[in-house]
């Protein structure tokens, strides 16, 4: 009755997506349903499905993510898979279209002297080369150097396979401190070590809750300190970034 079982073994004992040849193994059905305080779907799933408003949908889904980013594909997505589709539209918050990266690479990180060729479009390659991975600073970062077409780019990210299982981030207290107003994920960075910012400026953004909010600056100033990455997962008043007076 209590053992485990994936939620989709779940709603297939349900009879959520239809009743199988010969019926569903018994006493194992009943013993899964009851210990979950679950009824069982009798007869033809859809045809005690409610009408679904696909306009309602996709109006509600453009205004969260955004009239260009959402089409009916979206749409269907979410009505069949809505937590699936929630958790991908974060992922694609923080990087990116990813369905043009062969599988390979997708799969596997690229190493120091690997090279690869991308084609985004017609007309559109990119050759990308990892030059190398620097090495981890005391905050838990590295700066990563790769050639894009002859051109070096420097992405810091985070490495969090060396954190330990019980680090925890700074807090955001006192002047000058820019907390995350919740938890999620940085998506978004606005400014650098060294920018002048305004009270009230956006410096980040926060996916988070289905919605991506922006991060105002606490205090006029200098940025003087950033502790986070775009992909960063945050807690409620992790601190982002300090802003000293010039």
């Amino acid at each position: 009755d209590s053992l485990a079982f994936p939620q989709s073994v779940v709603q297939y004992l349900r009879g959520e997506i239809g009743v199988p040849p010969g019926g569903f193994p018994e006493p194992l059905r009943t013993k899964v349903l009851k210990g979950r305080g679950l009824e069982p779907v009798e007869g033809r799933p859809g045809a005690s499905l409610k009408d679904y408003d696909f306009e309602a949908a996709e109006k509600k889904l453009k205004a969260t993510y955004g009239e260009t980013n959402i089409n009916f594909k979206d749409v269907l997505s979410n009505a069949l898979y809505p937590d699936v589709f929630v958790d991908w539209k974060a992922f694609e918050s923080v990087y990116g279209e990813v369905g043009r990266l062969p599988t390979h690479l997708f799969l596997n990180p690229m190493k120091e002297g690997d090279e690869v060729e991308l084609e985004q479009g017609v007309g559109r390659k990119f050759l990308i080369k990892l030059l190398s991975k620097g090495q981890v600073k005391e905050d838990g970062t590295r700066v990563v150097v790769f050639e894009v077409n002859g051109e070096r780019w420097f992405m810091p990210v985070t490495d969090n396979s060396l954190q330990s299982e019980g680090s925890k981030r700074e807090k955001a207290k006192g002047p000058g401190t820019v907390g995350s107003p919740m938890p999620g994920v940085i998506v978004k960075m606005n400014v650098k070590v060294g920018d002048s910012v305004k009270e009230g400026e956006s410096v980040a953004s926060l996916s988070a809750m289905k919605m991506e909010s922006n991060i105002p600056a606490t205090a006029t100033g200098k940025v003087t300190r950033i502790l986070v990455n775009i992909g960063d997962k945050v807690e409620s008043d992790d601190l982002l970034m300090e802003i000293s007076e010039e």
